[in-house]
C-alpha cells in the first residue's frame, strides 16, 4: 500500500509540475495572419507603444537541440522596419496563464522562466533595441525585464543585453562581458530569461541564459547575464506576461515556454529529446530507414540542411560531422536520431 501511495504521489506531482507551464508555439495561428488577436495576444494600450502594425505569423518551426519547445508549430515574425522610429514602435502582449490561473511572482525566492528560440535578422538596428520583455500590466507598458539585441556593422553578428527596465547604456548588462561568446545572425539561438524575486524593494534580478548546454544543470551554465538595476519590483498581485516588441529588430520567435523552473520550461518534452531511434541508420553518407517517408536533417546549430522524401535509402552529400534526423513514415509516425557522417 505504501508503494502504491508513493507511486500515486509521484505521478500526481509530475502531472502538477507539467501543468505549470505556458506554451506558445503559434501552432494553430493562420499563416501570414496577425499575431494580435490570436490566442489572447493584444496590442499594448499605452500610447507610444502601439504604433506600427502587428507581428505576423510565418510557417515553419525553429530548432534547438534538446529543447522542449524545439521544432513545433510556427513562428512570430518581428519586422525590422517597424519601430525604427519611436512613432511606430509596437508592443504585442500575452498575459500568461497556467490553465485558469494567471502567473504571478509573489513569493520571495521564486523565479519565473521564459524560454524561447530566436533567429535574429541581419536587417536590424545597429543600436540596442529590446525585442522580448516581461510584462506586468494589462492596460499599459510596465516592463520589469528587457532583452535587447544590437547587430554589428557587417550584419553577421549581434550582441545581447538585459536590464530590469532601463535602456540607458551602462545600466544594462551586455553579452560582450562573456569571454568567447559569438552570436551569429540567421542562426537559431535559445534564450532563457528569468525574473527572480529577491526579498526587499527595488532589487529583483533579471537573468539571461544564452544558448545553454541542456546536458548541464542551471548552476553549471556559463553564458549568463545578470541585471540588478534598481527599477521598481513587480507588485506581488500583478499578473505577469510576455511581450514581443517591434523596435527595429527583425527576428523569428518560436517555441515559447514559461514556467516556475528550469527543468519545466526546457526539458519536459518528447521528440528530439529522444534521439536514438533504431528506425534511422547511416551507412557512409546514406540515410537508411525501414520504410518510405520524409526526412529532415539539421546541423547542430539548428539549421535545416536537408528536407526530402525517401524510399528507405537516401544518398546525401553532407559534409563530415554530427547531425539530427527527423523521419516521418508514410503512416505518419515520427522518429528521430543523431547521426555521424564520417
Amino acid at each position: 500500500m505504501k508503494k502504491l501511495f508513493l507511486l500515486l504521489f509521484v505521478c500526481t506531482s509530475v502531472l502538477g509540475i507539467n501543468a505549470q507551464v505556458f506554451v506558445e508555439n503559434f501552432a494553430t495561428a493562420p499563416v501570414n495572419g496577425n499575431l494580435e488577436g490570436y490566442n489572447n495576444w493584444y496590442v499594448c494600450l499605452k500610447s507610444g507603444d502601439n504604433g506600427g502594425s502587428s507581428p505576423k505569423i510565418n510557417e515553419g518551426a525553429l530548432f534547438y537541440t534538446g529543447y522542449a519547445g524545439t521544432n513545433v508549430g510556427n513562428v512570430a515574425v518581428l519586422d525590422s522596419a517597424i519601430g525604427i522610429t519611436s512613432a511606430n514602435q509596437r508592443i504585442s502582449t500575452r498575459i500568461v496563464k497556467f490553465g485558469a490561473d494567471t502567473l504571478k511572482n509573489n513569493v520571495v525566492g521564486q523565479k519565473i522562466y521564459a524560454a524561447f528560440i530566436a533567429n535574429i535578422s541581419s536587417h536590424s538596428a545597429r543600436t540596442y533595441r529590446d525585442f522580448f520583455t516581461f510584462e506586468g500590466s494589462k492596460t499599459s507598458s510596465s516592463t520589469r525585464g528587457r532583452v535587447f539585441a544590437k547587430i554589428n556593422t557587417a550584419g553577421d553578428l549581434f550582441t545581447i543585453a538585459i536590464s530590469k527596465n532601463s535602456s540607458t547604456a551602462g545600466v544594462y548588462v551586455e553579452s560582450t562581458t562573456i569571454p568567447g561568446l559569438s552570436l551569429s545572425t540567421g542562426v537559431n539561438h535559445l534564450f532563457v530569461f528569468c525574473y527572480e524575486n529577491i526579498e526587499g524593494t527595488d532589487n529583483d534580478r533579471n537573468i539571461l541564459y544564452i544558448d545553454p548546454d541542456l546536458t548541464k544543470s542551471e548552476a553549471e551554465q556559463t553564458n549568463v547575464l545578470i541585471s540588478t538595476d534598481v527599477a521598481t519590483d513587480y507588485g506581488t498581485t500583478a499578473g505577469l506576461g510576455i511581450n514581443l516588441r517591434q523596435r527595429g529588430i527583425g527576428a523569428l520567435i518560436g517555441g515559447i515556454r514559461v514556467g516556475y523552473s528550469w527543468e519545466t520550461v526546457l526539458l519536459r518534452n518528447t521528440g528530439f529529446n529522444n534521439i536514438s531511434s533504431s528506425e534511422i541508420r547511416i551507412a557512409g553518407k546514406t540515410v537508411i530507414t525501414d520504410n518510405p517517408g520524409k526526412i529532415q536533417i539539421y546541423n547542430l546549430a539548428g539549421s535545416e540542411v536537408l528536407n526530402a522524401p525517401t524510399n528507405g535509402r537516401f544518398e546525401t552529400s553532407l559534409t563530415k560531422g554530427l547531425y539530427l534526423v527527423k523521419f516521418v513514415n508514410n503512416s505518419g509516425k515520427t522518429y528521430s536520431s543523431k547521426i555521424n557522417i564520417n
